[in-house]
């Protein structure tokens, strides 16, 4: 009787990398989503320019987009317009209208289960 060894690890860490990326990139999608739908227009300026960079692309829509580089292991949701924090925040001028932060609290569940299946060995 003979045993056979196949060291497969390279295969399973390739396959852990393309799952991970393909959970953040869904992560990103979905956060956005949920951002956009509850950020306030008034010339639809912040709301177009609400975009994400995930390890598998960025956003394919119009108007301003995130740009720059990303650490390994991240996506970024956000918007690079300079009055996006005022209009999430307030001023003493103008109260608060948080889209991020409640897009984020939408979306919580959603990204905790897409992570989740991401990971989920079938079989």
């Amino acid at each position: 009787m003979s045993a056979r060894f196949e060291d497969r690890t390279d295969r399973v860490i390739d396959e852990i990398e393309e799952r991970r990326k393909r959970a953040l990139t869904a992560a990103a999608i979905q956060l956005e989503g949920e951002i956009a739908i509850r950020t306030p227009v008034d010339t639809g300026h912040l709301r177009a320019s609400i975009s994400h960079i995930a390890p598998l692309g960025r956003s394919r829509k119009g108007g301003d987009r995130l740009s720059g580089k990303i650490p390994e292991g991240m996506a970024v949701v956000g918007t690079n317009t300079e009055y996006a924090a005022y209009v999430e925040y307030g001023t003493r001028y103008q109260k608060a209208q948080p889209y991020m932060r409640t897009g984020y609290a939408a979306a919580k569940s959603d990204i905790d289960r897409i992570i989740t299946e991401g990971f989920r060995i079938d079989g």
